[in-house]
């Protein structure tokens, strides 16, 4: 059984499939010259693969398939096989349903879709696949091995013991190419899961969209960091799940396994502020952790709380934010612009408290209303633009009781650019670049 397992895209901004839950972002800040360079200079940092990709290859390689794995940004690229298993996205959905098309029309081969977007919106897909898969793909993996191509929507179920995955194998993948800089700029840098889901109910997260809560062992987690660390060489390790530290113990456990086992790794890891402490956060750093994404969201809690996110108090974020800064741990923050009970001016005030957190990224998204999410189901009627691919994090796809999308896309742009452009923040820049060696020196061996 010959299987293609394939992502695609055309986008020219930097792309990442994985993230938002799986439905994908373009990063994308504005028109001005610089925005622009902000958009090349995301292009640099950043070049994670899909980690469901290598699991698969895995699994289909182990029940007799020959596997291969394609990155197509050209039909050219496409390749005879018996199977296609297409990863979908939101932000590239159109490409991907035309390079179905094509290779039905050269290969007649047996198609099937997979991921976030093919479980939410089946009906994208369904007059040009064989089958698309709800839940994990995983799950059906041997079965397609031997050759037994299902019909129609299927669902796979959720793998119940993360545990029981293989190791994902990265050996097709170029794997010198894929690097996260904000954690490491030596080597190679592959993304893992340390958990799959999200263990809360914010009502636009695209993490709870075709997926359960579920996590690995601390066992489970180093051993594959010491797989790839032997078969791959790897520098850094991107964890892609969002909330790593939930369970505050449990990283620890992480953290000293890590600790013993003397594997010399840099990681970077998502995490709500309110799952750290200065003590968890020094076992961490002691054991590679370098980077730190977290979500602000919004400076106001009133407009968290009616979304349903849980709010932090502001005391507990700038204790965490401050003692990374202290350890020189860099740190992101992402906020949303534009919850339905947003105002412009509360988009002014979040801008105004990302600067004084003055961490040393930061993500100003537009709300979307990404299908499957509650956040979807309220505001649908107020859509009025229904190209998937706008769905990608920065663009206005519904209309704002309170904002026009013009001037979302403007606060935005002047989120970015005034966020960037403050000697207060260039000194952070410096302090988490150019002068990090200096001021922040790994060890000798390193």
């Amino acid at each position: 059984m010959k299987v293609v397992l394939l992502s695609a895209t055309r986008q020219k901004n930097c792309t990442l499939k994985d993230v938002a839950g799986g439905f994908g972002t373009v990063f994308t800040v504005g028109n001005s010259p610089f925005a622009k360079l902000l958009e090349i200079a995301k292009r640099r940092i950043a070049a994670i693969p899909n980690i469901t990709l290598a699991y698969l290859d895995s699994i289909l390689s182990a029940n007799g398939a020959e596997v291969k794995v394609l990155d197509v940004r050209r039909f050219e690229q496409l390749v005879p096989a018996d199977l296609y298993l297409i990863a979908s996205s939101i932000v590239d959905c159109s490409f991907e349903r035309e390079i179905g098309i094509e290779v039905k029309k050269r290969y007649a081969a047996a198609l099937g879709y997979f991921g976030t977007f093919a479980a939410a919106v089946p009906e994208f897909f369904s007059d040009v696949a064989d089958f698309i898969v709800k839940e994990e793909i995983e799950n059906l993996a041997p079965a397609l091995a031997r050759g037994e191509i299902p019909r129609g929507i299927v669902s796979a179920g959720f793998v119940q013991d993360l545990n029981s995955l293989p190791q994902p194998k990265w050996d097709q993948f170029d794997t010198r190419r894929f690097r996260y800089q904000i954690i490491t700029s030596r080597g190679i840098t592959l993304p893992m899961l340390g958990s799959r889901g999200c263990p809360y109910a914010c009502n636009y997260c695209p993490y709870l969209v075709n997926a359960k809560y579920r996590t690995r062992s601390p066992q489970n987690i180093v051993d594959e960091i010491e797989y790839l660390v032997g078969r791959y060489q790897i520098r850094g390790i991107a964890f892609r799940d969002p909330n790593l530290t939930f369970d505050q113990k449990r990283a620890s456990e992480f953290a000293d396994l890590l600790l013993t086992r003397n594997l010399d790794v840099r990681w970077g890891m998502e995490a709500r502020t309110d799952r750290l402490n200065p003590a968890l956060i020094n076992v961490l750093y002691r054991a590679g952790l370098r980077s730190i994404e977290v979500g602000i969201e919004s400076s106001n809690d009133e407009t968290l709380k009616e979304n349903l996110r849980k709010a932090t108090p502001k005391t507990q974020q700038e204790l965490v934010i401050s003692h990374c800064h202290k350890l020189g741990i860099r740190v992101i923050a992402n906020y949303t612009l534009g919850l339905p009970n947003d105002t412009a001016e509360g988009i002014l005030d979040t801008i105004r408290y990302a600067k004084h957190l003055n961490t040393f990224a930061i993500q100003f998204t537009v709300t979307t209303p990404y299908p499957g999410t509650r956040f979807y189901q309220n505001v649908k009627h107020r859509i009025f633009d229904y190209n998937w691919e706008h769905f990608n994090g920065w663009t206005c796809v519904y209309h704002h009781p309170r904002i026009s999308p013009g001037d979302l896309h403007r606060l935005r742009e002047f989120a970015y650019v005034s966020y960037h452009l403050r000697p207060r923040y260039i000194w952070r820049f410096l302090q988490s670049t150019l002068l990090h060696p200096l001021l922040y020196p790994e060890p000798l061996h390193w």
